[in-house]
């Protein structure tokens, strides 16, 4: 029985009133005075440590202080690492619906690449389907000859607001992806960084807008894989396709894995949510609509098969309430590995740390990225 289990709160319920129907009654009655006073004493301390877990789990039900008993006993540690939801071989062999890579092709000479020798590629995307245009940064695999006939498998990594891709690029990502390639960790992969706020100046949570907004789930789920699969050798499996993401693009990367899992077979969030946290300025989505981007109710009621990398951190008022609700409640055939840390706040030297782990992680458990 979990921590979150609405059943647990029912059990110290039932226990409680039992024990209260115990004292009141004056049961059991065998043994003298003093043992009877004895008895009666014991269940009074009872009833009381009961009533107070009752409490406890009732708070924790309604403001998730704790996503399971590993959280809550290692509550003084600095992080707790949880896992929640199904296993790898689920994620790996589930059937996926959806039209994932059909319909998108690898022509036999690709085009040439705009910085010739250098392994980050920069280019202008436009797509009118998605009515969204933005710079993608593509990091390529020591090596990588657009000659070859060699496929690789592909990382989507999703940039902060304010921010864009070139900031993702100069975090520790791509030279962790180096150093795990380099130690036979990680098979060699292309990056993509595709600017995630269409237009720039607009923080659109990687929905799709009303008629005449930007489409951005479309954009980063189809429009982006379909362009690489155009210009670059890629794997064309779910399982050789993750997306990595901070703050704001992990919030993208969660979505997008669950939302799409018939492109992306998993996914890394650092210090991200799980419900869109839209602006005062912009909301395009209808209370209908922003049921299918609340990931904590996919979770709990049609879970996919992903698997997903968490970290959150306590001290974290953007990042821990609906992570650690995600947490709580994830099912299978999702597989959640969560790492809850006791502190640090909203910031790139929090999740930082964490990139090599995180990346290991992703080779362990995708087909397409080990070595």
């Amino acid at each position: 029985m979990e921590l979150t289990d609405t059943s647990l709160i029912v059990l110290l319920g039932i226990l409680a009133l039992v024990i209260f129907a115990l004292v009141v009654v004056g049961l059991p009655r065998w043994g003298n005075a003093i043992v009877r006073g004895g008895v009666r004493g014991v269940q009074v301390v009872l009833l009381n440590v009961v009533v107070l877990a009752l409490a406890g789990a009732a708070l924790n039900d309604q403001y998730l202080f704790y996503s399971s008993w590993a959280d809550l006993f290692g509550s003084h540690s600095t992080s707790v690492q949880v896992h929640h939801g199904g296993t790898t071989p689920e994620v790996v062999t589930a059937a996926v619906r959806g039209p994932g890579f059909k319909g998108m092709s690898t022509p036999a000479v690709l085009p040439a690449l705009p910085q010739p020798g250098s392994r980050t590629q920069s280019y202008n995307v436009v797509d009118k389907r998605s009515n969204a245009e933005g710079q993608v940064f593509v990091y390529l695999p020591v090596g990588y000859d657009p000659k070859s006939s060699r496929t690789y498998p592909v990382i989507v990594g999703l940039h902060g607001f304010p921010g864009g891709p070139r900031g993702f690029l100069h975090l520790d990502f791509v030279n962790t992806v180096d150093t795990l390639t380099a130690e036979h960790r990680l098979a060699p992969s292309i990056v993509v960084v595709p600017r995630i706020d269409t237009p720039a100046s607009l923080d659109t949570e990687c929905v799709n807008g009303g008629p005449g907004q930007p489409q951005t789930d479309t954009w980063l789920s189809h429009d982006i894989p379909a362009w690489t699969a155009k210009h670059f050798r890629v794997e064309r499996s779910r399982t050789s396709w993750a997306t990595l993401g901070y703050s704001y693009g992990a919030w993208c990367a969660a979505s997008l894995s669950m939302r799409h899992p018939d492109v992306f077979g998993g996914a890394i969030v650092l210090l991200g949510y799980f419900r869109p946290d839209f602006s005062a300025a912009y909301d395009p989505l209808s209370t209908a609509a922003e049921r299918g981007y609340d990931l904590v109710t996919l979770a709990h009621t049609a879970p996919p098969p992903v698997a997903m990398w968490v970290l959150t951190s306590r001290e974290d008022a953007l990042s821990y309430p609906t992570s650690s609700k995600f947490l709580s409640v994830a099912k299978p055939p999702l597989d959640v590995t969560g790492n809850v840390l006791a502190h640090g706040g909203h910031r790139d030297s929090v999740f930082t740390p964490y990139i090599p782990a995180a990346l290991a992680w992703l080779a362990q458990t995708l087909p397409g990225f080990r070595a």
